[in-house]
């Protein structure tokens, strides 16, 4: 990772779906690409169904992970990454597509000197434009496995949930010699809860009971449910600043 200025003194790490953005980025994005391939919606409605179903009968959420990325077997990467490009400038034309205390805490860090990263278990192709456009220094997620010729092969390297995610946060610690008193993390369900505890800082946006009842007792920061447009929010980074930023 390449911070612009001196080493960060801070960290400021966000989940992404339903943290920052009011949506599912893995399920948007596929219904999107779907879409792109002439489904009507049925397959999608198919997709959804049986991951919702093996949520239901009790699959651990990393499994049920590694299940929607054998989706995309077959499908080289480089074509997921452009569908990526397109769904993202959709979804940023939505009325109100991003939390406004999220985006304003993520503002406050980044203009503190914070290194920002987004921390999820969606992909590349989905998060990227998110990234770019809020001024992300890294995307630390899911990464599906590709062969030699940058096909995906239905694997998954290791789905960035639960423990994952707190694993990540420690490693991006150590690599930039911040010590995790300077962290801040943000997240909205349960299986956030290692990584929250990982950082200094943790704060809850919505309702989930696990994270609420922990923000209560141990007094994080709670933000609003908000929502805003990205433009009306956060001026967008120029080409030139987001690659000095080096985002990856």
């Amino acid at each position: 990772m390449t911070h612009t200025g001196s080493r960060p003194v801070q960290v400021a790490f966000f989940d992404v779906d339903e943290t920052l953005i009011t949506v599912k980025s893995m399920f948007a994005f596929l219904e999107h690409w779907l879409r792109e391939r002439g489904d009507d919606g049925s397959e999608y409605s198919r997709l959804l169904g049986a991951l919702r179903r093996a949520s239901d009968e009790g699959a651990p959420r990393e499994e049920v992970n590694r299940s929607y990325y054998r989706t995309f077997r077959g499908v080289p990467l480089v074509e997921l990454e452009e569908s990526g490009r397109r769904w993202y400038r959709e979804f940023e034309s939505t009325t109100a597509p991003y939390y406004a205390d999220t985006l304003a805490a993520l503002r406050d860090h980044r203009d503190a000197g914070a290194a920002i990263v987004l921390l999820s278990g969606s992909f590349g192709p989905a998060l990227g434009p998110i990234g770019e456009a809020v001024g992300a220094d890294r995307i630390v997620a899911s990464r599906p496995v590709a062969d030699g010729q940058g096909v995906l092969t239905g694997e998954v390297e290791r789905p960035m949930i639960g423990q994952a995610k707190a694993d990540a946060v420690t490693s991006v610690l150590d690599e930039l010699g911040v010590d995790a008193g300077n962290s801040y993390g943000y997240g909205d369900h349960d299986s956030d809860l290692a990584f929250l505890e990982a950082v200094g800082h943790p704060g809850l946006r919505g309702s989930d009971p696990v994270l609420r009842a922990h923000a209560a007792r141990d007094r994080w920061r709670v933000l609003g449910s908000a929502t805003t447009g990205l433009a009306e929010a956060l001026p967008l980074l120029d080409a030139t600043s987001a690659g000095q930023r080096g985002l990856r």
